[in-house]
């Protein structure tokens, strides 16, 4: 099973738009072709990914020439909660998805005992996330 990378490709993104935003000589503006090729991957992937940033608030998109993107927020205000969910929140764990057999007991209480577990460790990702500041990535890098 392969871990969806679209948080991590989502953050890369808006680090980018932020260290650009803070060069002096820079416009705060980036194409999706800039981005494809700091991410290493297509211009389509970041596209998509771009799209629902937008969607989210945390990024503007300026159409037309000398067009590009640049954060919709400042860094001090975008959690990676805020890039979690932008990204369409998916579940840390699944449950089985085979039905329950009903003649073995840990079968038919599995679900049930996992349910709180689940519960706990995706509000503790949640509430890692909302602590780190997309500025705090930013001053590793800079």
């Amino acid at each position: 099973m392969a871990a969806n990378s679209k948080f991590a490709v989502a953050t890369h993104i808006l680090t980018s738009l932020a260290l650009i935003s803070e060069e002096p000589d820079e416009a705060g503006l980036i194409n999706s072709a800039y981005i494809a090729s700091s991410v290493n991957t297509n211009a389509v992937v970041v596209r998509r990914i771009v799209s629902e940033l937008v969607k989210a608030g945390l990024v503007i998109s300026h159409q037309g020439k000398g067009g590009g993107l640049e954060l919709g927020k400042s860094p001090e205000k975008i959690t990676l909660l805020d890039v979690y969910e932008a990204m369409g929140e998916m579940p840390l764990f699944a449950y089985n998805p085979n039905k329950p057999n009903p003649k073995c007991p840990v079968s038919v209480k599995m679900a049930q005992i996992l349910k709180p577990v689940f519960s706990e460790v995706q509000n503790g990702v949640k509430e890692r996330l909302e602590e780190i500041k997309l500025s705090d990535l930013v001053h590793k890098i800079a």
